[in-house]
């Protein structure tokens, strides 16, 4: 009963916290013309994946959001490696985009997310994507951050917007949507704190 009760603690600070912090940006479109416009690009080297910052904080700047809650997605989702896959709910790790290519090549027309942000399949066929194009850390980081932007209009500045990020709906198997929902908001918080303690 305790690990409930700080757990629901936890949330509930976190999502003030997160309405305080985030302000509300209504009619957000993604536009294809906002491709390529971030300079800033992932340096990933053969076995680190290290996550730029300027790069999360000029999308979270272009989608009124804090650029802790991009990187604790991130973190959570793909550990910051650009090529993660996920296919129907094997998760995959290549070593190099071609390989990521080449696996989602043959598993066509299954389900799949890919990159740092985990975009859904959904999404890439909904935009019109490649899976090339939306493999690429700087637009896979913004596609992830206009379907988080798309979830907090949606549904709210709570753990229903976080969880609808995972599952597509806070509806959506709602106990997965709030654990997921949760440790996402964990990472957050750290990161927030850690933001604070420097002065950012």
């Amino acid at each position: 009963m305790s690990r409930f009760i700080i757990a629901l603690y936890v949330i509930l600070c976190g999502g003030i916290l997160f309405r305080a912090m985030i302000p509300a940006d209504e009619g957000r479109e993604f536009s294809p013309a906002e491709r390529h416009e971030v300079q800033q690009r992932m340096k990933v080297a053969d076995r680190e994946r290290i996550p730029v910052r300027p790069l999360f904080s000029q999308v979270a700047e272009e989608f009124s959001l804090q650029p802790e809650i991009l990187n604790a997605i991130a973190d959570y989702e793909s550990g910051y490696n650009p090529w993660a896959l996920n296919i129907e709910g094997r998760s995959v790790y290549p070593d190099s985009r071609e390989e990521a290519l080449a696996i989602i090549e043959r598993n066509r027309g299954k389900s799949y997310d890919l990159g740092l942000m985990q975009v859904n399949s959904y999404w890439i066929r909904k935009f019109e994507l490649s899976p090339a194009e939306a493999l690429e850390p700087e637009e896979n980081l913004r596609l992830g951050a206009w379907i988080l932007r798309y979830c907090l209009d949606s549904y709210g500045y709570n753990w229903r917007a976080i969880g609808a990020y995972h599952t597509g709906s806070p509806n959506n198997l709602p106990g997965r949507a709030r654990a997921y929902a949760v440790k996402v908001m964990r990472k957050y918080n750290v990161l927030m704190e850690k933001s604070a303690r420097s002065g950012k």
